[in-house]
């Protein structure tokens, strides 16, 4: 099984080379600076890696293009390709094969070429070259899939924006090299939103500098890392996340990779991320901000510092932090577990609320480090004698027991978590 395919329903089938659809927003992605600032260079026909020298953007525009189910549809001679939809909701597939372009969609909808009736489906030669990729869609929710399976270069920073309401973004890296040269940052907006971007089948997602990720205000959903080293359709039972403990021919390599920061932001709401197999070659963090909020990660590697901060319930395993690990609660009564977990220094500050601890006896420090348990009543388990970790305002009087009945509730808080956050994606399976 893979990300799409989880328990909770909510992803689509396998989309295509490029798939987006949108229930009442517009994006563009362009790669050329005439009219528009914004530029993306994304795919190639030729499966040969490629330099793209182009920016990529993606913005949320206004107005309404073309008239109710017809989208319309034109390749330049120069290799720009533009996809014009109109304000009614558009389920839009592109595929590129070889030289030729593969349109398709919804049944309701209808695909144009200039001078020509509108179709059902269209297959448009390419010319050699790919130069741009303009997709202008309309405002509401928005559900943009990208699917690449062919090495592939982009040099420039890449921006992806949603606006408002309940959007989504898939990202899937199959069997192929994903590489940003420099910045790619995420930024959904407001709304019930979801993000998965993963790798699978050797496929790495690789990006030069900063991975930035925005949840905006809003229930999110992220999933974020390697496909191959997960079935998430289990991973949130105790016995599926404790075998990844032992994964190790798969977690040798992080096939997420950030060369410097990788920062994710989910925004007030009560949020959900997983994180599987992924490293920032300098800070990793991850703040989840007001709301109930749920973690579940499993291989994460920071060359520096990894910070995780106003999670109220999180599972850490398999945890590498070169400098420290620093874990900020929640004003509520948080559930925190932490196995398998490798720093330099440890600090952990729970806040209010009545917050359990559990720090398994693979925990290891090599400086002083200390645990706050804040105020209400905390408790903690300590697997073994940790003599550099000082735990404070916390009594410890869990039992071996009753430390993997927390690591199981906060697996299944996830796994109950998971109701359906993205109305649009009901439709898109329908």
């Amino acid at each position: 099984m893979s990300f799409r395919n989880r328990t909770r329903n909510r992803r689509l089938a396998t989309p295509t080379m490029l798939e987006i659809q949108s229930l009442e927003s517009r994006l563009l992605l362009s790669a050329d600076a005439q009219p528009l600032p914004e530029q993306i260079a994304l795919f190639s026909a030729d499966p040969t890696p490629k330099d793209l020298d182009e920016q990529l953007v993606i913005m949320p525009l206004t107005s309404p293009v073309v008239d109710g189910g017809t989208v319309a549809v034109t390749v330049s001679k120069a290799g720009d390709i533009s996809i014009i939809g109109d304000s009614k909701p558009n389920l839009v597939n592109l595929e590129i094969q070889g030289t030729t372009l593969l349109v398709n969609g919804a049944e309701a909808t209808r695909f144009q070429l200039p001078g020509q009736l509108p179709q059902t489906a269209l297959e448009v030669p390419l010319p050699s070259t790919i130069r741009s990729i303009n997709v202008s869609l309309s405002n509401g929710n928005d559900q943009l899939n990208l699917k690449v399976q062919s090495d592939i270069t982009i040099n420039r920073d890449v921006t992806i924006s949603f606006g408002n309401g309940e959007d989504g973004l898939i990202l899937q890296v199959i069997n192929a090299d994903l590489k940003f040269n420099q910045n790619l940052t995420i930024d959904l907006g407001p709304g019930n939103d979801s993000v998965d971007a993963f790798t699978a089948q050797a496929g790495s997602l690789l990006v030069a500098r900063d991975l930035t990720l925005r949840g905006g205000a809003g229930s999110d959903d992220i999933v974020m890392g390697d496909d191959d080293y997960a079935d998430i359709d289990t991973l949130y039972e105790p016995e599926a996340f404790a075998a990844l403990q032992d994964n190790t021919e798969i977690r040798q390599t992080q096939r997420l990779q950030a060369g410097r920061d990788i920062s994710i932001d989910a925004g007030p709401g009560n949020d959900r991320l997983t994180l599987l197999n992924t490293e920032s070659g300098r800070d990793f963090n991850i703040a989840a901000a007001a709301g109930r909020d749920l973690l579940v990660a499993s291989n994460l590697r920071s060359n520096r510092n990894l910070s995780v901060t106003e999670v109220e319930a999180a599972a850490l395993q398999n945890i590498t932090s070169v400098n420290t690990l620093t874990l900020r609660g929640s004003t509520g009564n948080d559930k925190l577990s932490l196995n398998r977990v490798a720093v330099n220094r440890l600090e952990i500050e729970l806040g209010a609320g009545n917050d359990q601890l559990s720090l398994s006896e693979s925990v290891n420090v090599k400086a002083a480090s200390s645990v706050n348990g804040g105020t209400g009543s905390n408790s903690a388990y300590s697997g073994k004698s940790q003599p550099r970790i000082t735990l404070r305002r916390t009594t410890t009087n869990l039992t071996s027991t009753q430390s993997l009945e927390l690591l199981n509730s906060i697996l299944n808080e996830m796994l109950g978590a998971g109701s359906g956050i993205m109305p649009a994606q009901a439709i898109l399976a329908e």
